[in-house]
């Protein structure tokens, strides 16, 4: 199942770059993983790298999407507890999404969002794990640093139109850092049609 996707990201007043994305097509449906390391460090940058292959490595196709799901969440943050954080709990946020025909199903642990636009009002996500009709609907997955420049209404703006979704995402990172906030936190946007 092909799917038209884009992705831009900034790394706002940070010294390091700490989300990381990644999307993949498997056996009918699309896969897209969004990580936040949540610290501004080099462990902060791994951890979301490692979230992001430890996720995306188990999901292989739709079947059983929602239990694979459970799995791999469950399987990274054993793998991050014990390779970075040292029995600590894991700081790091995960949102996995898969996309099917008409629907799509979500994991998410952490601050990140899951924002689904029909062209005229945005459907915000946090937290959590469900399956929703995606039929109509452009989808956004992105990290806090993108609600800490921008409102509803701004990304209800730059989401609609009939652009590239990659030009829709470079458009939300260049609203992101015009707004040059001194504290701005790294920023990421990843948004499926």
């Amino acid at each position: 199942m092909n799917r038209r996707y884009g992705n831009a990201q900034t790394i706002g007043s940070n010294v390091n770059q700490n989300t990381y994305f990644m999307t993949k097509q498997i056996a009918g449906g699309f896969l897209a993983v969004l990580a936040d390391g949540t610290i501004d460090s080099v462990t902060g940058a791994y951890a979301a790298i490692l979230a992001c292959e430890s996720v995306a490595r188990g999901i292989g196709s739709v079947e059983d999407v929602e239990g694979q799901l459970a799995r791999q969440f469950t399987g990274t943050a054993a793998l991050l507890h014990e390779r970075l954080y040292k029995g600590r709990m894991p700081r790091v946020s995960v949102l996995a999404v898969c996309f099917t025909r008409d629907d799509l199903f979500y994991r998410s642990v952490g601050e990140l969002s899951l924002v689904n636009f029909d062209g005229r009002k945005l459907y915000v996500t946090g937290a959590g794990f469900g399956r929703m009709d995606r039929k109509g609907m452009l989808t956004l997955l992105c990290s806090q640093g993108v609600w800490q420049a921008l409102t509803e209404i701004d990304v209800e703006r730059l989401l609609s139109g009939r652009s590239h979704p990659y030009r829709k995402a470079q458009n939300i990172i260049e609203a992101v850092n015009g707004r040059n906030l001194k504290e701005q936190r790294s920023a990421l946007a990843v948004i499926v049609a």
